[in-house]
């Protein structure tokens, strides 16, 4: 069998021939379009069979929870966790591959933001026991929005997640509130913070700060954050300083975006 040309000989190949070179880009855009279709079957062949099984472990923490059997529940608890950590990050890759294509959905409607961000808390409240970290939520009774609820929990749950992860224990404030036409959605943490250099390069794809175990990731997290903010046409900055912590304010109009801007 012929070994595959390796993408460097087929360019020089191609060097100098506009014809040759149009063939070789055509080749490397259907290289790329395979990917994110693989991506996308991966994503959802990963993602619905968890679904069931969260399903099964919560409906088993319900009777334990009936018997009072305080390890049992912690435990679950637990697994209950890990099963949520995982259906995000396949969820992550659904976003990545809908993005790059770029046929990132959003289905708006009327919802209550202050509803979405306290259900996505709880959901990280064993994460942050675990981690002896204070999660401290503010929000009004409701905060009515048109917007798409997978897109706000997606939101939410990154940044909530990134905060305990470099919080380094500390309390972790998760604030909402409207002002004029726009809802704001702050998390703030207080651990390791990040340098000027760090802040202009964080939404990047495949970018994280810091290695290491505790930290692992795709290290796309708030590049998601930042394309789907976008797409519902509203802003995200960070305040932050070397051992400060940070700061990420999420600002989203309460209607619905009238246009999906490009992905970046």
């Amino acid at each position: 069998m012929m070994a595959a040309e390796h993408p460097e000989q087929k360019r020089s190949r191609f060097v100098g021939d506009p014809t040759d070179l149009a063939k070789l880009v055509e080749e490397l855009r259907e290289a790329v379009r395979a990917r994110d279709t693989f991506l996308d079957i991966a994503a959802h062949e990963l993602r619905n069979p968890m679904g069931a099984l969260l399903m099964q472990v919560e409906r088993t923490l319900d009777a334990a929870r009936r018997t009072g059997d305080a390890n049992l529940i912690r435990q679950l608890e637990r697994t209950g966790d890990v099963v949520n950590r995982y259906i995000r990050r396949a969820t992550t890759l659904l976003d990545i591959s809908r993005i790059n294509a770029g046929k990132l959905h959003l289905d708006c409607k009327p919802m209550d933001f202050a509803e979405v961000v306290r259900d996505v808390t709880e959901a990280y409240a064993a994460e942050a026991d675990y981690l002896r970290t204070e999660l401290r939520v503010c929000t009004p009774g409701s905060l009515a929005v048109v917007s798409d609820p997978l897109a706000l929990e997606q939101i939410t749950g990154n940044l909530v997640s990134n905060a305990l992860k470099y919080g380094a224990g500390a309390p972790v404030d998760v604030a909402l509130n409207n002002q004029g036409a726009a809802a704001h959605l702050s998390v703030t943490d207080r651990g390791i913070g990040m340098s000027d250099e760090d802040r202009a390069r964080i939404f990047q794809r495949f970018e994280r700060l810091f290695a290491g175990p505790q930290r692992a990731g795709f290290g796309i997290g708030l590049w998601v954050v930042r394309q789907l903010v976008e797409a519902l046409g509203g802003e995200i900055a960070v305040v932050s300083a070397p051992g400060e912590g940070s700061t990420f304010t999420v600002s989203l109009p309460l209607g619905a975006a009238s246009s999906q801007p490009e992905n970046s």
